[in-house]
């Protein structure tokens, strides 16, 4: 499904189209990143996971040894800096929670880091950045890569996750809410409350899609960033809601 991806992303000439270039006028935008991770079970799972983060940070000075091996001159392969990271093994990974939180949640949802990576994939909202540490990203940069690029839709629509984690609080939810999948003939929101993590709370919007049958297309979870969270209640809640929408 990687290649899948990738060809997507050179279909649309991504960092290089007339929308990227709208992005970049002032040369300051990193090289875009690929999704970081999917599984080798992808494809034929039926009980699959999309893990996304918001934008993409340190593109173009991933060191040498994270860098994939798909050459090109539009985006940068992230995927063997995403799979050591998810896998724990890049050196910050422990450090930060986007990676530490998903490998604990993977490990308690499927029972096993190493069997539950097979069916998940991680990547972010947002391909590019014009920092290395910070998410700087303004509106026009999102409305450019979401809604007339829709980058992480084409994602979507590729890999068709049973569901979809998006750890983007509540910045990116106009983004979202505006999303139909093909096939899509009803939307339900379950819930778009608050729950309590530890002592703080996070947002937390439950929206199901729906065939024309009544079938499930897929199911969106969209809460807080796990930064600065309490691990073992965030980690939880994650899982109780994956167990509830298998």
């Amino acid at each position: 499904m990687k290649n899948d991806i990738f060809k997507m992303y050179q279909t649309i000439s991504i960092g290089k189209n007339e929308i990227c270039n709208v992005c970049n006028k002032n040369k300051t935008m990193e090289k875009p990143l690929s999704l970081y991770f999917v599984g080798n079970k992808f494809a034929e799972g039926n009980d699959t996971i999309l893990f996304v983060g918001k934008t993409a940070v340190g593109g173009e000075d991933f060191e040498e040894e994270y860098k994939g091996d798909f050459d090109n001159d539009l985006f940068t392969d992230s995927t063997k800096f995403g799979e050591k990271s998810l896998d724990l093994t890049e050196k910050w990974a422990t450090s930060r929670p986007f990676y530490l939180y998903t490998n604990n949640i993977i490990s308690d949802y499927y029972g096993s880091y190493e069997i539950g990576k097979e069916f998940v994939a991680l990547t972010n909202i947002v391909k590019c950045n014009n920092t290395t540490t910070n998410d700087t990203t303004d509106y026009q940069i999102k409305e450019n890569c979401i809604n007339k690029l829709a980058v992480i839709w084409k994602e979507i629509e590729i890999l068709s996750p049973k569901r979809v984690v998006f750890y983007t609080n509540v910045y990116y939810d106009d983004f979202i809410d505006a999303y139909r999948p093909n096939n899509c003939t009803k939307i339900e929101d379950i819930s778009d409350i608050r729950i309590e993590i530890g002592n703080k709370t996070t947002p937390w919007w439950h929206r199901r899609f729906l065939d024309d049958r009544g079938n499930i297309i897929t199911e969106f979870l969209r809460l807080g960033h796990p930064q600065m969270m309490n691990k073992m209640d965030y980690i939880k809640s994650v899982v109780n809601w994956l167990k509830i929408t298998k």
